[in-house]
């Protein structure tokens, strides 16, 4: 009778352990659910469910909340060694500043515009000058035309950090931003760069470029939602494409017959990374790239814990091999596992970054989108990328099946949903520190000349400067004089009213 009593008991137990086990795996499954999308507005509703206009905070889910933040590039490529880990260090802090709840994305993209109208904001402008001024003035806007390009658009670089976060509710989440945009703001001057909050408008705009081969300026767009609110739409048909939207192929996206999407990852690193990759890949200029990094911090606790379990396993299989060795009267030493003692090695320096050096532990994804105007410059686009990463050892793989996945994950909305992720230290995760150059681009101002990182036009003016003096260095014969004589031209074409002092101690 007791038997059949204990029989019944473990029955009970093992039947509430599966319905446990079951549960979990069923809340697992709903919270990595991949969405199913039947019409081209259902496509744009798994981007967000709301957003607050006037906080400018996007509302991805139930539970996770997002704010985006502009921010100005600073001189990294070129700086010297000293300056350059001045900013590493600074870009590590900013990351360990962010709990285990959070989850931070850097998006470097490029805005298309009108090439016309981004020209005339640099152009000079030939009328009510005389007929020397006028034929100085066309010569410099010819240069200016060639320096700027010749396409139908343009691509103004923008470069962005989202913070997602887990709350409540739309004003719990309002509080936690203030916060965190405070530090961001703090964080951002020790670089001696500037954040800006970015609106909702700009960032729905985004959404609104990948999916649309045309401008939302051209067909009457100016704010998406006062434009949903005027037509009587919702905003997700206002931001839904017209054209159909392939999913039939398994390594891009083809919306209409002239606009195709590609997301690549990174899959495999070497084990000494630079930041010259990352670089390369934003300085891109000829085709259209969305270059993303998805960095979510872990909880410190229980990666030691993790970590401590790990390195127990390997050193009691490690111990069992010893043990077989010596009963069968060879050393161990003669038939070394060397993978296994590689795996001690590493968990036991990443346990020891932990502890000792303070640093913490991220999950990470680089992912890489592509957008052309057919299949075969896509596949060009993919074959450079591709190319730059092997350089450095980086090998890169095309998301496939899971597309629309990586352009939710790439755009500057928060996501972070993808399970290809990779655990590397804070100095690691920080080795794509996302700065290169900083670009001047005054509007009517004067035109220097091309930028060697970048190569975008330069375009400066020193009076908005902190400081406006300039010196030109050059050797023997290269053409300082040239230079200042066709800066002076350019002065007294856009700013006549100042005096120019030409002061030659040689004559």
């Amino acid at each position: 009778m007791k038997k059949v009593k204990e029989n019944k008991k473990n029955k009970e137990k093992k039947e509430f352990f599966l319905f446990t086990l079951f549960n979990k795996l069923a809340k697992k499954i709903k919270a990595h659910k991949v969405a199913k999308p039947k019409t081209t507005s259902q496509i744009i509703h798994t981007f967000f469910k709301d957003f607050n206009e006037k906080n400018s905070i996007i509302q991805l889910d139930d539970t996770h909340y997002s704010v985006c933040f502009e921010y100005q590039d600073i001189s990294f490529a070129k700086a010297n060694y000293e300056e350059q880990e001045n900013i590493f260090l600074k870009w590590v802090e900013f990351l360990h500043s962010f709990n285990y709840n959070d989850h931070i994305q850097v998006v470097c993209f490029g805005t298309p515009v009108k090439t016309n109208d981004y020209k005339q904001k640099f152009i000079y402008n030939e009328n009510n000058l005389n007929e020397n001024e006028s034929k100085v003035a066309n010569e410099f806007n010819t240069l200016i035309e060639l320096a700027i390009g010749d396409k139908e658009e343009i691509l103004c670089e923008k470069r962005q950090v989202v913070i997602t976060t887990k709350a409540e509710s739309m004003k719990e989440a309002q509080d936690i931003f203030l916060q965190y945009q405070l530090r961001t703001e703090e964080k951002f001057k020790e670089l001696k760069s500037k954040i800006k909050r970015v609106n909702i408008v700009e960032r729905l705009g985004s959404l609104y470029n990948i999916f649309h081969n045309e401008l939302a300026e051209e067909n009457g767009i100016d704010n998406f939602i006062k434009y949903a609110i005027d037509n009587k739409l919702s905003i997700y048909d206002v931001l839904a494409p017209k054209q159909d939207v392939s999913f039939r192929e398994k390594n891009y996206i083809k919306v209409g017959e002239d606009k195709y999407i590609r997301v690549l990852y990174v899959s495999k690193l070497p084990k000494s990374i630079t930041p010259r990759f990352y670089n390369r890949i934003t300085t891109i200029t000829n085709y259209n790239i969305i270059t993303t990094l998805n960095i979510t911090p872990t909880d410190p606790a229980k990666v030691i814990k993790m970590v401590n379990k790990k390195i127990s396993g390997m050193k009691t299989e490690r111990l069992e091999k010893i043990k077989k060795a010596n009963k069968n009267n060879y050393s161990y030493e003669a038939v070394l596992d060397e993978k296994l003692e590689d795996a001690i090695s590493d968990a036991q320096e990443l346990r020891d970054a932990l502890q000792k050096k303070k640093q913490k532990l991220f999950t990470n994804n680089v992912l890489i989108c592509i957008q052309a105007s057919s299949l075969d410059e896509l596949n060009k686009a993919t074959k450079l990328v591709k190319s730059i990463g092997n350089e450095y050892l980086i090998s890169l793989y095309n998301l496939d099946w899971q597309q629309l996945e990586g352009v939710q994950n790439c755009l500057p909305f928060g996501w972070n949903t993808l399970q290809i992720q990779r655990s590397l230290t804070s100095e690691s995760t920080a080795t794509n520190v996302p700065f290169n150059t900083k670009d001047l681009m005054h509007e009517d101002s004067i035109f220097y000349g091309i930028n060697l990182v970048s190569k975008n036009p330069v375009f400066c003016d020193r009076k908005k400067l902190l400081n406006g003096n300039g010196c030109v260095l050059a050797t023997s014969g290269a053409g300082k004089s040239f230079s200042i004589k066709l800066l002076i031209e350019q002065v007294l074409l856009r700013y006549p009213e100042d005096e120019i002092c030409v002061i030659d101690p040689q004559r």
